[in-house]
């Protein structure tokens, strides 16, 4: 498939997820029982109501962040390819670099899935803070959440089988499209990936050091 039947499929995903969310998901009575201890009644009120106005960004939102993440993603492959490439041939057209971003992209929207069905099947009883650290097959989720610091969780979280496999469904395309060694497209991928990455997380944990 093209990009634009990936992009288009990848969305109907996320779409189907959220409704998925909404559906079986009580955020309300999760943000209540959250903040009951926290928060005046009024407040908790009034943040329940902020929450379901705003709740079409659910959707309205997906588009842009799935394009964000994946441009990101094909810049960094691009620009790791061109710092690799001063002997080599032409470097191939961006968007042949979108392309296995959009590629593993699908493996990130299936972490979605696997914390909604976690969450539906097997832990019923969740709170809110509960669905917002836990990650599926993460490193995390063997750790006692309350003696680390907020600003650790998020790079903790990085640390999973999914973000492996999202490496890898690059590394793969990264070789079909370069036609080079696999190593070769593993250390580009590495290098490229791998800092966009190491920035990415190092921007969260000072938004988070600073919002704590």
């Amino acid at each position: 498939m093209n990009n634009y039947k990936n992009y288009l499929v990848l969305i109907i995903f996320h779409f189907a997820l959220v409704f998925l969310s909404n559906s079986f998901i009580d955020a309300n009575e999760l943000v209540s029982n959250f903040y009951s201890e926290q928060l005046a009644q009024e407040q908790v009120e009034k943040l329940i109501e902020n929450q379901e106005k705003w709740a079409w960004l659910g959707y309205s939102i997906v588009p842009l962040l799935v394009l964000l993440r994946t441009t990101l993603v094909a810049l960094c492959l691009s620009i790791g390819k061109f710092f690799y490439n001063m002997d080599e041939c032409e470097i191939p057209k961006f968007k042949t670099f979108f392309r296995i971003a959009l590629l593993g992209e699908f493996v990130l929207v299936l972490v979605g899935y696997f914390k909604f069905g976690y969450f539906y099947f097997i832990k019923t009883d969740y709170n809110l803070q509960d669905l917002q650290q836990y990650y599926p097959l993460s490193y995390i989720n063997f750790l006692d959440l309350e003696k680390v610091q907020p600003w650790l969780i998020y790079p903790l979280q990085t640390i999973n089988l999914f973000e492996i496999a999202y490496f890898f469904v690059l590394v793969y395309g990264m070789y079909k499209l370069l036609q080079n060694k696999y190593w070769k497209s593993f250390e580009i991928t590495v290098v490229s990936y791998g800092t966009g990455l190491v920035i990415w997380i190092g921007l969260v944990m000072f938004i988070t050091l600073n919002m704590t």
